[in-house]
């Protein structure tokens, strides 16, 4: 689709304003049509007005329109037919301005009251519609009952003709597509870029073994976490050509963005055509990946989506975008890269502007830190390229689960928008609304048992064991050593995976104290931990503590004295948050940190018996 709009900032000087100001509209609904007759035809249309009305229309007044359709209002609502209507009704045109138009289909070929009320509302700014095809002229104060007449017949043969079409289209479609159903021949004009119509069986096959890795490598890159923009500039690094150079020769000739989406939210990757009506026809193409891996990609991309977008750095250098807050304002938490004598930091965003006296850590001490102890995440797997762990099979499916609800719910969203729009349609997509509620409600039962399942595995953990010593591998430069990208997918999937299993991350870093570094993890589907990190040692906590919903034991600092230190260091800090909460108001949260304090006292005093 491409609008070109007129320009409205010149400047008309007194002897130019004593002659009449001229402009044209000229549209055509289809791209294709630009390169025809239709233009030609408005423009030389155009060309004799000027003659026979001794005026001249710049060519910044000369708006065009190409592939969108006047029928549902497209130009009016995105073109420059919308732009021109503003523009005049802000007053940027002389009044007796004359607009002209081959003939009022151009302007509209909606319902008779919608086009009506567009003709209207343009010639009560001033302007005046002349239309080419016959040289009528429409001006406020001047439409007599003739002329009121004569532009309604018009208008309505423009929509009773566009009105045919439209159900003419439709009706080819349905046969095409009835057919296509009863032989599984699809239109090969049906078909995406990874496939092409076998010559003998006219069926949907893969254009080529080639293109099919390339789908499998674009599906198993956005698995592992990797964004559009890295899938892009992986794929243009490595020469590849994007489907679409071959199909339309204005296409980029490189991946972008937009392609890749078209691709990875396309049912087709599991073998099913969903067309706009809401149908779908069912193993029509080869499937490249399972529907089960398919809702997996779908809740990813929406998982990134939802943290935020931004730029990973070449080896993902943050590992908690969007989960990880600052406990003391609730701020993202934001990594800032290495500088000469200074290591990665991670901060409170606000802290830059001066809203939070939050003090930053060191990033490497609480990725440390998190891997080490907080053991759902199944580093050791990662790393080591394989799965099967029952954490690692239960998230899968709970991905699969929410890419399948995503899926469910945008299908519910796009019947209520055509009800919004059309209410007649109600009874229609009645069955279908209630079978997809249906299937939503037994989704989220289901979440709920793998959550549930999930939860127990977690509390047969122990979270006081060794901390894993598994590492992510260093970069080599030798042949078979770990490169940039796959350094960069390991630590995209461990994002990945640390986002489907932890809800949040709450850090606290008060450098007065050696106890002054601890974050809290609160898991998706119940359970919290809060773990105090010896900041010299981020593999060594001085405690874990364990909500009853994890049930899993908690750690206790190693000697009587540190389990006293830790408690005075613990009770001195409420006290001081208690404190701050009464002077900024927040009485009721403080008041439930006083009701946390004599719990948290017992708990400590319990540690130090223990040791």
């Amino acid at each position: 689709m491409k609008t070109q709009h007129f320009l409205t900032e010149a400047a008309y000087s007194e002897s130019t304003a004593l002659r009449p100001l001229a402009l044209s509209y000229s549209r055509v609904s289809r791209l294709i049509q630009a390169d025809g007759d239709g233009l030609r035809r408005q423009k030389d249309s155009f060309d004799e007005a000027q003659e026979r009305y001794g005026v001249r229309i710049a060519s910044e007044h000369q708006m065009i329109d190409m592939g969108l359709s006047a029928y549902k209002g497209k130009n009016l609502e995105s073109g420059a037919l919308g732009v021109l209507l503003k523009e005049a009704q802000a007053g940027k045109f002389p009044f007796g301005t004359i607009l002209f138009v081959e003939d009022l289909d151009r302007l509209s070929r909606a319902a008779i009251e919608d086009a009506l009320q567009l003709l209207l509302a343009i010639i009560k700014t001033g302007l005046v519609v002349v239309t080419t095809i016959d040289w009528q002229e429409y001006r406020t104060g001047k439409m007599t009952l003739q002329t009121l007449m004569r532009s309604i017949m018009k208008m309505e043969l423009a929509h009773e003709e566009s009105a045919k079409k439209a159900f003419r289209t439709k009706q080819s479609y349905a046969n095409r597509y009835a057919k296509a159903e009863a032989t599984g021949v699809l239109p090969s004009g049906s078909l995406f870029g990874w496939m092409k119509q076998d010559p003998i069986t006219k069926k949907p096959v893969f254009h080529s073994e080639q293109r099919r890795s390339l789908v499998e490598l674009i599906c198993d890159m956005s698995l592992a976490g990797c964004g559009y923009p890295k899938i892009a500039i992986t794929l243009n690094k490595a020469n590849e050509e994007p489907f679409t150079k071959a199909k339309r020769n204005s296409a980029a000739n490189h991946w972008t963005v937009a392609a890749l989406e078209n691709i990875l939210k396309n049912p087709a990757l599991y073998g099913d055509y969903h067309r706009k009506d809401g149908t779908m026809m069912v193993g029509i193409f080869p499937p490249v990946i399972s529907k089960e891996t398919f809702y997996r990609i779908q809740a990813g991309m929406a998982s990134r989506l939802k943290v935020g977008r931004g730029r990973k750095g070449d080896t993902y250098t943050n590992l908690f975008g969007g989960i990880a807050k600052c406990h003391y304002c609730g701020g993202p938490m934001t990594h800032r890269p290495p500088k000469p004598g200074r290591a990665p930091q991670f901060y409170c965003h606000a802290m830059l502007v001066g809203k939070c006296d939050a003090r930053p850590w060191s990033y490497k001490i609480f990725e440390t830190a998190f891997l080490s102890f907080v053991n759902e995440i199944d580093l050791q797997t990662i790393v080591n390229g394989g799965s099967g762990s029952k954490v690692d099979e239960i998230t899968q499916g709970l991905q699969t689960l929410e890419g399948e609800r995503l899926n469910t719910q945008k299908a519910q969203d796009a019947f209520i928008e055509m009800i919004k729009k059309n209410p007649v349609l109600a009874p229609s997509f009645t069955t279908a609304m209630v079978d997809n509620q249906t299937k939503l409600d037994a989704i989220n039962e289901q979440v709920k048992v793998l959550e549930a399942d999930r939860n127990t595995i977690r509390a047969g953990h122990t979270a006081a064991k060794e901390a894993n010593p598994v590492e992510f591998p260093s970069v080599g430069t030798d042949p078979g050593e770990v490169t940039v990208e796959k350094l960069y997918q390991l630590r995209a999937k461990t994002a990945e995976h640390i986002r489907t299993i932890v809800e949040l991350v709450m850090l606290k870093r008060d450098p007065e104290s050696k106890f002054g570094a601890q974050f809290t993890v609160e898991f998706k589907g119940g359970g919290m931990r809060t773990v105090h990190v010896d900041y010299t040692n981020p593999r060594k906590p001085y405690a874990i503590t364990n909500d009853d919903e994890s049930s899993q034991p908690n750690v206790q600092p190693e000697d009587k004295q540190t389990a006293l230190e830790l408690m005075k260091y613990e009770i001195a800090n409420i006290a001081r948050e208690t404190l701050l909460a009464i002077e900024n108001g927040e009485l009721d949260a403080a008041k439930e940190m006083l009701d946390g304090v004599q719990e948290f006292e017992r708990t400590i005093r319990q540690r130090a018996d223990s040791c």
